[in-house]
């Protein structure tokens, strides 16, 4: 029997199993599945539709992945200090980027 949760597990050499990474539009981060599109689209209401792109980056000694927000604000024009609260007002700390990648332009898009 399985039960598919989208998790990537290896097993040691003692047979248990470890979380190594997920699959799909979610990363997991302190033991809770963060969906990039949840984050994303809260993002993009708090900025006014600024171009958003959620992702789930390594940190060393940690389990999971991280959340690093690419925002697309060519102007200059986001408020980070404005950001950053509304955030801890709209999603929970495991959901909230910790890093934000502020860029003048969208990278290659398809």
């Amino acid at each position: 029997m399985a039960f598919l949760t989208g998790d990537v597990l290896v097993m040691d050499e003692y047979g248990y199993m470890h979380f190594r990474d997920r699959t799909g539009d979610t990363f997991r981060w302190r033991g809770e599945n963060v969906s990039t599109f949840e984050v994303e689209t809260t993002i993009s209401k708090i900025i006014k539709l600024n171009d958003a792109v959620v992702y789930g980056v390594e940190v060393p000694g940690s389990e999971g992945r991280a959340g690093m927000a690419a925002i697309v604000d060519p102007n200059d024009q986001i408020n980070l200090t404005e950001l950053c609260m509304a955030l801890q007002k709209s999603l929970p700390s495991y959901s909230r980027p910790l890093f934000i990648r502020l860029m003048r332009q969208a990278a290659d898009t398809t």
